[in-house]
């Protein structure tokens, strides 16, 4: 069994078994408009499927360290390999608009998203493929959440840029099926796509310069997970460079 059907797996199995989420007290922000012109997307990650990444940093104090130099969070509510919880959700969303990512098989999950105060929610392509991403994307954003739509090829890429609505591409550089991280192939994608659709690079990002990369392609945002996890400090540093970069390409 590969690495997304297992996840698969598990999807169901907590879904037999999760409570219903709470109604949604939160106020729904524009996920995409929350990224100014290009924004850091700091996550919080305390495992991943290669193993801990860290687990004595609390998520209300990662949260209020990194949020000055931020735009958006993303928080892993998936808690068998990355040790998540929706809980988290309003942590985060005390400081800025969120991003929930999970293995997003099910309309519940985005039910969950919308009730545990999150923005936008991740659905990845490769998991479900074309009919049911499309169906997903389409009831997140009758909730009012953005759908930030996971790809990692330029044909599924241009693909998710023709459903229109207020779809962001999601382009990572992680290979989900060999867990392998290639940031020249995801900027590859990010060239061709560029005016065709709002995009962040997903994975693999922890360098001042890799930012500037991303901003040099017309990406949105960039989300760093594992450096800020390890380094929060690094959130200002990362910030500075995309500032620089962007107005360099203004």
């Amino acid at each position: 069994m590969d690495f997304l059907a297992a996840v698969k797996r598990a999807v169901e199995l907590r879904l037999a078994t999760e409570p219903p989420p709470p109604p949604r007290t939160a106020p729904l922000v524009d996920f995409a408009k929350g990224l100014g012109e290009f924004g850091i997307i700091a996550e919080y990650k305390r495992a991943s499927p290669r193993g801990v990444v860290r687990l004595d940093l609390p998520p209300w104090a990662y949260f209020a360290e990194v949020y000055p130099h931020v735009s958006a969070f993303s928080v892993l509510t998936e808690p068998f390999w990355f040790l998540g919880d929706y809980r988290f959700l309003p942590l985060a969303k005390a400081f800025k608009p969120v991003l929930m990512k999970d293995f997003i098989i099910d309309k519940r999950q985005i039910d969950a998203a919308y009730g545990y105060g999150a923005d936008a929610v991740l659905i990845i392509y490769k998991l479900v493929g074309r009919e049911k991403a499309m169906e997903l994307a389409e009831y997140a954003q009758r909730l009012g959440l953005t759908p930030v739509v996971e790809v990692d090829n330029v044909q599924d890429a241009k693909e998710v840029a023709t459903w229109g609505g207020r779809v962001v591409l999601g382009i990572n550089a992680r290979d989900l099926r060999t867990l392998e991280v290639s940031l020249s192939r995801a900027f590859e994608v990010a060239k061709a796509l560029r005016g065709d659709v709002d995009y962040i690079i997903e994975s693999g990002i922890s360098k001042p310069e890799e930012v500037e990369r991303a901003c040099e392609v017309y990406a949105r945002g960039v989300l760093v997970g594992t450096a800020l996890m390890k380094n929060p400090q690094l959130a200002k540093e990362l910030a500075h460079a995309a500032h620089r970069a962007c107005k360099a390409r203004s």
